[in-house]
């Protein structure tokens, strides 16, 4: 090869490596602008992911670099978590457990070094969906503030945090949550279902008799047939320390989730998180912090569940009657077939806006407003018909000659032979039927009225109202990530079916 470039004249060679050049300067340009729109298209996204899980979204400038996501500081969130309930996954703070959270205070030079103030505070959001006052730290436990040790960074204090139980009682440890009261009595459910009187032995816990909600997680004693209060089981211990002017924190064991008063004040929303706590703070939040007052049930959770509910149905309704239909339109002749299929055309030209007003007004004569009025109303979409109708007729016709001779009825002509040539088109109406009834909202948002009813698209708007008007947008975040990930993973699995579409298959078939 060598000896034949050798050969070539001096021009040849030279236009040779100028095409050489050109290819590799087109392919850079290409990979160049493939990169642009990577991070054009998913930029946003990858952006709204990590952002979902730091205590301040709103931080400016970004950070790529995430606390919540550092092995240094998930391993001390473990080590709190096994400390405050002895789960360093799900931490809490539980009765008899006693805390330690270290803070290095740098002094300015000349100035005397003088303590921090560290005290716990009430954390319990307020612009809430729905809500279940829970028992707070701040109520329980006590804060002491231990002797400096001098570092080269500052001086170091052991902020501990002790939760002493309500009652002296010895036996078996036993969780609960409270259940209706008894009158003036509390009652607790035990894990296996019987429900039982909490008994309240000493004075801190009748203190603490009418500060309990019904749903409240508790700790039992077990002594004979009696179970004692030992105290409410806390899942989150926040707390706030402030320096003094001149001073500053030099360091702490968990990052703060806020800071204010000129970087003097540090809070800490939970510093007993845990590893799920501290990593996936918000995502817990999203489920844990709306619910049912009537149930104690999460109410995003069940927007989850409504979603995937409705898009299921809207699946199995759409693939079954638009194919049935598509399949009639295509093959079958009876009077009035070309004055159907017009009217699919015109119902896919028709905007929603219009029959906005009647659609809602028969709803509503029906008694369908509701979760099963969203299904009715959108059993089958035109676009639909016309996609299944388009791909029948796609079909060799030698298929139902050769059905029609072995004596198949229409039906079965459909149902065993026509039928399973469909699948790459059924499979894209599965997941344009699953994308769209997963992401509607216009429509779920007119006719659903109980917020039990809700869909995840409505639920999330219900969350940008109440939460983004306090400027809280991790937990938004962390519902709009939650939200995408199901259609993401049907699109990721069925891709290659949606991509290639019904049309190739036709002719294979």
């Amino acid at each position: 090869m060598t000896a034949v470039r050798e050969a070539l004249p001096a021009p040849v060679q030279g236009r040779e490596r100028w095409l050489a050049r050109r290819r590799w300067a087109r392919a850079g340009w290409l990979y160049l602008f493939m990169l642009v729109m990577s991070v054009f298209f998913l930029g946003p996204f990858l952006m709204g992911v990590l952002s979902s899980v730091k205590e301040n979204p709103n931080e400016y400038p970004p950070r790529l670099i995430v606390p919540q996501l550092t092995p240094a500081a998930i391993g001390r969130a473990y080590r709190l978590g096994v400390a405050g309930s002895g789960d360093g996954w799900q931490g809490g703070l539980v009765p008899g457990r006693r805390v330690t959270f270290e803070v290095t205070v740098a002094t300015r030079a000349g100035q005397a070094a003088r303590p921090p103030s560290a005290a716990l505070f009430t954390y319990q959001p307020t612009s809430l969906v729905g809500n279940v006052k829970y028992a707070q730290a701040s109520d329980y436990a006590q804060v002491t503030l231990g002797a400096p040790v001098r570092t080269p960074a500052g001086d170091r204090y052991r902020v501990t945090v002790t939760y002493p139980s309500l009652t002296r009682t010895s036996g078996k440890l036993v969780d609960a949550v409270l259940s209706a009261p008894d009158g003036a009595d509390l009652r607790a459910r035990l894990q296996d279902g019987r429900v039982v009187p909490v008994v309240l032995d000493t004075p801190e816990a009748q203190s603490h008799a009418f500060d309990l909600s019904e749903y409240q997680p508790v700790r039992l004693v077990q002594a004979d047939d009696r179970y004692v209060l030992s105290g409410p089981l806390l899942e989150r211990t926040p707390l706030q320390v402030d320096v003094q002017r001149g001073q500053s924190f030099a360091s702490t064991t968990l990052p703060p989730s806020d800071i204010q008063n000129f970087s003097r004040s540090y809070a800490f929303r939970n510093i007993t998180p845990g590893v799920l706590g501290y990593t996936f703070n918000n995502y817990r939040r999203a489920f844990r912090e709306t619910n049912v007052v009537e149930t104690g049930q999460s109410l995003f959770l069940r927007w989850t569940l409504n979603s995937f509910l409705i898009a299921a149905l809207k699946v199995v309704s759409s693939v079954v009657l638009a194919s049935l239909a598509g399949y009639a339109l295509a093959r079958l002749r009876f009077p009035g077939r070309s004055l159907i299929f017009l009217a699919v055309l015109f119902v896919q030209m028709v905007p929603t806006q219009v029959t906005l007003v009647s659609n809602y007004l028969v709803l509503k004569n029906l008694g369908l407003l509701n979760i099963w009025g969203l299904w009715v109303s959108g059993l089958v979409g035109a676009g639909g018909v016309f996609l299944m109708k388009q791909f029948f007729e796609g079909l060799p016709k030698e298929l139902e000659e050769a059905a029609s001779i072995d004596g198949a009825s229409p039906f079965t002509t459909f149902w065993r032979v026509m039928l399973p040539q469909a699948g790459p088109a059924l499979i894209a109406l599965t997941i344009t039927t699953f994308q769209g009834a997963w992401n509607d909202f216009f429509w779920p948002l007119v006719i659903l009225r109980d917020q039990s009813s809700f869909t995840l698209t409505v639920g999330l708007s219900n969350f940008r109202e109440l939460y983004g008007g306090q400027g809280d947008y991790a937990l938004i975040l962390a519902g709009a990530v939650l939200s995408a990930i199901p259609v993401i993973v049907v699109f990721v699995v069925f891709q290659r079916y949606f991509v290639s579409g019904g049309t190739d298959a036709a002719v294979k078939g």
